[in-house]
């Protein structure tokens, strides 16, 4: 679908890290504290990297958002 593509292009254009830090949390249902101790991260720089994973998707998928809230909520 347009939103499937829309979003992993999304994905794919994030840094490296940013990306896998939101994939550790959404795809492989990692806590953040699990991500921090993975990464060697603090629990405030997950958060970070993933608010601002979401913050990009949202701006970019607005045309698509009851899929992204079906998605991510």
């Amino acid at each position: 679908s347009a939103a499937s593509d829309v979003y992993k292009r999304q994905l794919q254009s994030l840094p490296e890290q940013t990306r896998r830090i939101f994939e550790m949390s959404r795809f492989e249902n990692k806590t953040v504290k699990e991500i921090a101790i993975e990464t060697n991260l603090s629990v405030k720089g997950v958060e970070y990297h993933i608010t601002k994973t979401l913050k990009i998707l949202r701006i970019n998928l607005k045309d698509y958002l009851p899929l992204f809230y079906f998605l991510f909520s």
